[in-house]
């Protein structure tokens, strides 16, 4: 019997883009080295994020409904190339009779009002980063002048889940 299993065509679904090497945050365990991965802060530029629909479209075969999962570092630091990859991705995938979802992850210190009206208005679900209580998520999650995050954080997630009452 083969280990091998058996031929079968392979689709891709759903990407997850790595748009900020960089963070607002300097979490004392962070896989990603305080958000920069040892090279440097970067943001990944609008082009990079259209490339990756446009690759997404085309490996996804006759799968019509896609994800797409903005990540980082700190993704709204990168909020231009999110903007534009969902709008290019919206218009890509309608006219190849496709639909896309989009998610974010966030430690939700960039949630301001603007941010969440458009986060809300595209229909991009949000991951929120919360690590406990305060003196725990504080011990961990902290900002770059060495100072906890948690009393900046709590109130930006509680308004984003007000802000999304009643909506799926």
């Amino acid at each position: 019997r083969s280990a091998e299993p058996p031929a079968r065509p392979r689709w891709l679904k759903a990407l997850c883009l790595h748009v900020a090497h960089a963070c607002n945050l300097r979490c004392g365990y962070c896989f990603v080295l305080a958000g920069d991965f040892g090279l440097g802060r970067e943001l990944m530029p609008p082009g990079v994020g259209r490339a990756a629909i446009d690759f997404l479209l085309a490996a996804s075969g006759p799968v019509d409904s896609l994800e797409v999962d903005f990540f980082g570092g700190e993704p709204l630091l990168a909020l231009e190339t999110v903007r534009e990859t969902v709008a290019y991705g919206r218009r890509r995938a309608a006219a190849a009779g496709k639909r896309i979802h989009f998610t974010l992850t966030t430690n939700a210190l960039a949630l301001d009002e603007e941010v969440l009206a458009y986060l809300n208005g595209e229909g991009i679900a949000l991951v929120l980063s919360l690590d406990g209580r305060p003196e725990v998520h504080d011990r961990f999650r902290r900002g770059p002048d060495g100072a906890g995050s948690y009393a900046r954080v709590v109130p930006r997630i509680v308004r984003a889940i007000a802000s999304r009452d009643g909506q799926d």
